[in-house]
């Protein structure tokens, strides 16, 4: 037995060998950057401090729309400045946008999901691309939910490249552990297929374009995230998240969550990415911020014959961040939850009195 576990470590070592890390800064958060709340700290494997799920979510834990009872239509929209240009003749702005939708059905949750980003800083060089991912979740029991994505890319510069893959993941509930509520741990193996390697223009974490690949080949993530407390209509929530792109880097992630009434949240986070570290002590990023407000609309008119729509909710919200040297991502955007959930529990009539 321990020849074989052996065996399959040496396998998984040469394959993640195969491919060099030598990503271009922020590279490892480019499905985060064009979404507010996956900015703002909810881009991992647990859902973030207050469980904020978008369909840009599955990109961290395809797990993680199992819970999703409604409808839901998401789009945002990043606008990415460079205040602190070595030249005059560097870019000055960049910009991503996401697009998806989170479709629960009886047996199985669809999430779709279509990111475009266009950035050519020299410090931050993510190049043009456009990014389609396909998932399915389902509860296995009430404390256990797992899924799984397929995604391509096509990546658009001075050469063409693409990537192609699969995500698993998988997500699990505790019981409350003293003054922790609502524990939850998740666990996701992602970006299990081919990386971007040939857009030539991108320079890495050393300063050159050898051996550019992101985002990183095979990326183990690891989340854990709870309720601190709950006084009156105000809570209070944690997340913290460990994950190894290519298993040649660690970025370590944690970030708090408030809440008021369920209508209000605000939500800070920040990561410390070691390779980026080491190779510029002055890339460091701030930790970023958002803000979230939840309304109830009338949406009757989407389907007059469905009345479970008959009042919905929207939920717009806004992020900034300092990504490094001074790029400023300030991103907005807006979730639109289609009905409302469903809270009631069957009514079991075991016989007719009459």
């Amino acid at each position: 037995m321990k020849k074989q576990v052996m065996a399959l470590l040496a396998t998984f070592s040469m394959a993640v060998s195969l491919f060099a890390y030598n990503p271009p800064y922020s590279g490892e958060n480019l499905y985060q950057i064009a979404n507010p709340e996956l900015l703002a700290g909810a881009a991992n494997a647990s859902g973030g401090a207050t469980f904020t799920i978008v369909p840009g979510s599955i990109a961290f834990n395809p797990a993680l729309t199992a819970l999703e009872q409604r409808t839901v239509l998401n789009v945002s929209y990043t606008a990415l400045i460079d205040s602190n240009r070595a030249s005059a003749d560097d870019s000055a702005y960049g910009q991503a946008f996401q697009i998806g939708t989170i479709i629960p059905t009886k047996w199985l949750v669809f999430t779709g999901v279509m990111q475009g980003t266009f950035t050519n800083f020299p410090r931050m060089d993510l190049g043009n691309s456009l990014d389609f991912h396909l998932g399915a979740s389902k509860n296995v029991t009430d404390k256990l939910y797992v899924g799984l994505n397929a995604y391509t890319g096509l990546y658009l510069g001075d050469t063409f490249d693409y990537t192609v893959g699969a995500d698993f993941g998988a997500l699990y509930f505790f019981d409350d552990m003293a003054f922790l509520k609502t524990p939850r741990l998740g666990l996701a193996l992602v970006n299990l297929g081919k990386p971007l390697t040939k857009y030539t223009n991108a320079l890495g974490l050393d300063g050159t374009s050898d051996g550019v690949s992101y985002p990183g080949f095979i990326t183990p993530r690891a989340s854990f995230s709870a309720t601190l407390f709950k006084v009156q209509k105000v809570s209070c929530a944690f997340t913290s998240e460990l994950y190894f792109p290519s298993c040649q880097n660690a970025v370590c992630g944690v970030g708090l969550g408030f809440a008021y009434a369920d209508i209000v949240t605000l939500s800070v986070g920040w990561e410390a990415n070691v390779r980026e570290l080491v190779s510029n002590s002055t890339s460091i990023s701030w930790p970023s911020v958002g803000l979230g407000f939840k309304f109830a609309i009338n949406s009757s008119g989407i389907s007059k014959a469905n009345a479970d729509w008959a009042q919905s909710e929207v939920i717009p919200s806004a992020a900034w961040q300092n990504l490094h040297n001074g790029i400023q991502a300030i991103s907005a955007g807006a979730r639109l939850d289609l009905g409302m959930k469903d809270t009631t529990a069957p009514e079991i009539i075991l016989w007719d009195e009459e």
